[in-house]
């Protein structure tokens, strides 16, 4: 391979904007043990989690160069070690002696690395995501790469049958569930070699922190879209997938546009209705009548975009993290009779939560 196509394959990751969150943070300090220990790690959980995200900064953290590969179902071997690609035409002409001619006619094939042997040769990190769409006889070769640290390569004239891998390699794997389409069983004895971490969908606090950083979008606004999402979701019962890329799609074009996140704006209830409608495997009417029946559940008028004087009645992330939620923010079920509650009692808004310190 020659140096333009190495400085063409390896990714140099930038430091880009990473929500770091107390749960997040646990596993990225897990995962980097293992990978420092010299263990392959697979982060495996439903689309939208934050797989990639999360193996792009672990990557970056190493501090080495990276290969980044997308599981394919047309992969071949071939395409993770490399292969014999054009012929180079040697041709010699000796006529020394004038009354003798000597011809030398010589064709040899040139070998071109792919990605994972570019990875062990020269100690980058491999980035494989999604890799169980790649059919499992493919990702055979892995297997002495990760435990033996040898890479078998296939018979060539002008390179070793075997390479051995640079103690500096890493290897970082994402996954999503068996039961998604274009999805391929994983052999066992791939599994045995990897550290698995299940990445569940991040919580509230989580999504909205992430809303804000990503998008620049209010909190308050970033809140109500995360529990707009979630509760849709629930209704619509696709509760096992993530609903964070519905969230950021949301709260970015509200934030660009500099519309206001609110239920009572029929303008964001129009964006959100289209974006969260094609997630369902419902019609479009039987979706739209779920909708509108979630966003009536939330409160109309005690919602709105308050002042800096007024931020105060909303829970900061600092306050929901010490805070039950459960019993001071009302669910949405329950949003409509906690509101009449507090008109009773001649007050508007939510209530400021009270603190309480966890031990």
């Amino acid at each position: 391979m020659t140096k333009t196509n190495h400085k063409r394959a390896v990714l140099r990751v930038r430091p880009g904007q990473f929500v770091v969150t107390p749960a997040i943070e646990q596993v990225a300090i897990r995962a980097l043990l293992y990978l420092k220990s010299g263990f392959p790690i697979h982060l495996r959980g439903p689309a939208g989690t934050g797989k990639t995200t999360l193996a792009l900064h672990l990557a970056h953290c190493l501090d080495r160069p990276v290969m980044l590969l997308f599981g394919d179902d047309e992969f071949k071997s071939s395409d993770l070690i490399g292969s014999e690609s054009g012929y180079t035409h040697k041709k010699l002409l000796d006529n020394y002696i004038h009354s003798v001619v000597k011809v030398e006619d010589e064709f040899k094939q040139n070998w071109v690395d792919s990605r994972l042997t570019l990875a062990c040769r020269e100690g980058f990190t491999l980035v494989y995501d999604e890799f169980n769409r790649s059919r499992p006889e493919v990702n055979n070769v892995l297997l002495s790469a990760l435990e033996e640290k040898i890479l078998s390569l296939p018979p060539s004239s002008n390179q070793p049958e075997y390479l051995s891998v640079s103690p500096q390699f890493r290897a970082i794997f994402t996954s999503n569930p068996e039961e998604y389409c274009g999805v391929h069983s994983t052999q066992d004895a791939l599994m045995d070699r990897l550290v698995t971490i299940n990445m569940p969908e991040p919580d509230e606090i989580t999504q909205t922190e992430i809303l804000v950083q990503k998008t620049n979008i209010q909190k308050e606004c970033a809140y109500l879209i995360v529990r707009l999402v979630k509760s849709f979701r629930v209704a619509t019962g696709a509760e096992k997938t993530s609903g964070l890329r519905s969230c950021l799609m949301i709260a970015k074009v509200c934030a660009d546009n500099n519309i206001v996140a609110t239920p009572e704006n029929s303008f964001f209830q129009e964006i959100a209705m289209e974006i969260l409608s094609n997630r369902t495997h419902l019609s479009v009417s039987e979706s739209t009548d779920i909708f509108l029946d979630v966003i009536s559940q939330f409160p109309t008028k005690e919602i709105e975009i308050l002042n800096d004087a007024e931020l105060g009645s909303l829970p900061t992330m600092d306050t929901l993290a010490n805070t039950d939620l459960g019993n001071d923010i009302p669910l949405e079920k329950e949003a409509s009779d906690y509101v009449s509650q507090q008109k009773n009692n001649e007050f508007k808004g939510f209530q400021k939560p009270s603190t309480k310190v966890l031990n």
